[in-house]
């Protein structure tokens, strides 16, 4: 309670400051001597991107990034934790989405059960914008199968004079007495410029609206490097690093906890402007991840009997370069990029029953490689009112590790040494803009994403990682999976009453890649509790369809209003299902069209607010309604969500140049609820409920 007492001190003594300064100097002019571009303008695409500034970041209780997310329509998360949340768009995940940091960093996790994906190595306070790209059209961030995501983060800005700008973040949020804090400094001038920022959070465990405490701790730890150089007009070179660290972060869904986690992040980026006439930009990327991640199941009650650590060293490193080039009214740009994902782990079981038994050492993952290689080329050209894009890659994948085996007891359980394999994968997509008049637009767009398996489909060894209750096993031939899909979309836009835009989409999947049980003669479970094994492989093809529809006012209102609703559902035409009783597997049916798992139903939300004193202080009412999903797929026992109605609230007031106050309360009528693709808590206890009411407060000081 002193962290909240301090930060109303804080606020009060700012609102008289401000108010006794605009009293003695009414007719003060203060005039800015810099001034930053926070984004460049969007140009208009056929297909549907989606974006969350960071005004709207600062106004929210931003745990982590894939909370965030959810923000962002017919976009979900999967919560195993309190926090790191794995996005899901339009019902496409994991590797099925392209999720990367700055328009082409990637960054490989080291948990098999994804309790560290992309998002959850980069702090949310220092984003400035995340970009949501959906369905496999842009492809010059890499393979693009179900979208692409892309976070954006605070980079060091040229200044016309030499300056220096210190800024800090002070935040508390009740439920989970959670708070916390960041300084950063930049500044520099317009040729060598420069940032230093460092973060700090610590969380509790919160209570649902039930009352019940939930395991949801968490610490985290980073701080930034940012130098940029400009040594010629239009050349900027940046250079950055990023160390994070977690800690005791709490997974009560799986069946261990993240005990520590450092990564290091490193990249340069060159971009260059008006090089002649017709090469008219360059930009090139250079980045490396590497991830040291150690759980353990300390936190278990069966840690008694037999303790289990897990220690992976995860790392990623490529780099992207692309040039544009303008002929008239031809606009195409080249590029190449290049990816290469290394992974090592083992997991040790020491017998805490029998100290004389010897230690075991498993492995997760057995000096595993994954290398990428990628051309593309994009076309844009306007026709009058037609606006045609066009866009094609090619990459050349190929995967190799040490053999897949395991032992127990001196004895082989599982053992694979066919770990090769190598794909061409060609992607192409098309789409067009037409803009019908001032009010009216239509885009129609067609894509063909391919992706090749990653690294849990291809090399994974007898682990529970799915949603269902198996031990899953690696396939390391499995073939690439192709997404066919087309979007239309459409945009009514009224200078005094506001944008409507929606969408549909349908798309087509082939070689769609899920997993199959398998006899005890090819492997046998290794995880207590599980019904089986099931491998990894290709289903001939599924499909998945929905849209999404936003309204929002216009900007040169006092009053604002933002709405809107999505909903995606995926089909399996023809899929097993396995008949369970007492705990084992009985026998076996056909399902015919059963929906696949882990797709959100449907939702919608109501934003209303209203910008007083010259638009400083702005009070937000957001109303969120999702409806029960009862579409589940039966081969994966699955069980029906109810729906739910949160109230929440917050505003956002800016007293001066200096200092600005954002807070609120989430769930004010504190539901006792779970989201469809919150993971079930181990041991039989039901699902993972969300946070009950929680207030919070954000100061954001700037000098």
């Amino acid at each position: 309670m002193r962290i909240v007492s301090n930060l109303i001190t804080v606020v009060i003594f700012s609102i008289f400051s401000s108010v006794f300064a605009q009293q003695e100097k009414p007719d003060t002019l203060i005039i800015l001597e810099a001034v930053e571009i926070i984004e460049s303008p969007v140009a208009p695409q056929s297909y549907i991107i989606n974006s969350l500034d960071r005004r709207s970041i600062e106004r929210l209780p931003a745990r982590d990034v894939g909370t965030l997310m959810r923000r962002i329509p017919n976009v979900s998360g999967i919560r195993k934790g309190g926090a790191m949340l794995d996005p899901v768009v339009r019902g496409f995940k994991y590797s099925q989405l392209n999720v990367q940091l700055n328009g082409g960093h990637k960054i490989e996790g080291g948990c098999p059960n994804r309790m560290d994906p992309t998002a959850a190595h980069v702090d949310a306070e220092d984003l400035r914008g995340i970009e949501v790209i959906k369905g496999p059209f842009a492809l010059r961030y890499g393979p693009n199968f179900g979208g692409v995501v892309n976070m954006k983060t605070k980079q060091p800005l040229p200044r016309r004079e030499f300056g220096i700008n210190v800024g800090a973040i002070m935040a508390y949020e009740s439920n989970w007495n959670g708070f916390k804090q960041r300084l950063s400094v930049d500044g520099g001038n317009d040729k060598v410029f420069f940032s230093l920022s460092g973060n700090m959070k610590k969380y509790g465990n919160y209570k649902d609206g039930n009352g019940n405490e939930v395991k949801s701790a968490f610490e985290k730890y980073n701080y930034t490097a940012q130098l940029g150089v400009s040594p010629f007009k239009d050349n900027y070179l940046i250079v950055s690093f990023d160390r994070s660290y977690g800690k005791n972060v709490m997974f009560p869904t799986l069946p261990m906890d993240e005990r520590e986690d450092d990564t290091k992040l490193v990249s340069l980026d060159y971009k260059a402007g008006q090089i002649s006439n017709t090469f008219t930009a360059f930009r090139a990327k250079l980045y490396l991840s590497d991830v040291n991640h150690l759980m353990d199941n300390k936190e278990r009650p069966f840690s008694d009997t037999v303790v289990a650590v897990s220690d992976i060293h995860a790392r990623n490193y490529g780099y992207r370069l692309d040039g544009i080039f303008s002929f008239g009214k031809n606009d195409v740009t080249f590029g190449t990029d290049y990816e290469h994902i290394l992974k090592d782990g083992d997991r040790t079981k020491t017998r805490i029953l029998e100290p004389t038994m010897p230690i075991m050492t498993e492995k997760l993952w057995n000096d595993a490689d994954i290398q990428n290689n990628g051309l593309f080329v994009l076309y844009r050209r306007t026709f009058g009112k037609l606006l045609l894009d066009a866009a094609a890659r090619i990459d050349y994948n190929r995967a190799t590790s040490g053999e897949l085996q395991l032992l127990k007891m001196g004895n082989v359980v599982y053992f694979n040494d066919d770990v090769n394999s190598t794909y061409a994968n060609i992607s192409a997509s098309m789409g067009g803009l037409y803009q019908f008049s001032k009010v009216f637009s239509l885009g129609l767009s067609f894509g063909r994403g391919v992706r090749s398996p990653d690294m849990s489909e291809r090399f994974i060894i007898l682990l529970p990682i799915g949603y269902d209750n198996y031990d899953y096993l690696g396939n390391p031939q499995l073939k690439p999976e192709v997404n066919n899909e087309v979007d239309l979309s459409a945009t009514l836009k009224f200078d005094h009453a506001g944008t409507l835009t929606g969408g549909f989409f349908f798309s087509y999947v082939t070689d769609y890649i899920t997993a199959e049980l398998i006899p005890e003669t090819v492997a046998k479970p290794q995880t207590k509790g599980v019904y089986g094994v099931k491998r990894f492989y290709n289903e001939e093809h599924v499909f998945l369809r929905g849209f999404e529809i936003t309204y929002r006012s216009p900007a040169s209102k006092k009053w604002g209003v933002l709405a809107y609703a999505a909903w995606t559902r995926g089909v399996n035409p023809e899929v097993t299902k396995y008949i369970i009783e007492n705990g084992q597997v009985t026998g076996k049916e056909t399902v015919k069209n059963d929906p696949l798992p882990e797709i959100p139903p449907l939702e919608g939300t109501v934003e209303f607010f209203y910008r007083f004193f010259d638009r400083k202080f702005i009070p937000n009412v957001n109303l969120r309604m999702v409806s029960p999903q009862n579409d589940i797929s039966q081969a994966s026992a699955e069980d029906k969500t109810p729906g739910f109605i949160l109230l929440n609230f917050n505003l956002s007031y800016e007293f001066n140049q200096y200092l600005k106050v954002t807070g609120g309360v989430s769930n004010i009528l504190d539901k006792a609820y779970y989201e469809h693709l919150n993971r079930r808590i181990i041991g039989g206890k039901g699902n993972m409920y969300e946070p009950g009411r929680a207030f919070y407060i954000n100061l954001f000081f700037n000098i």
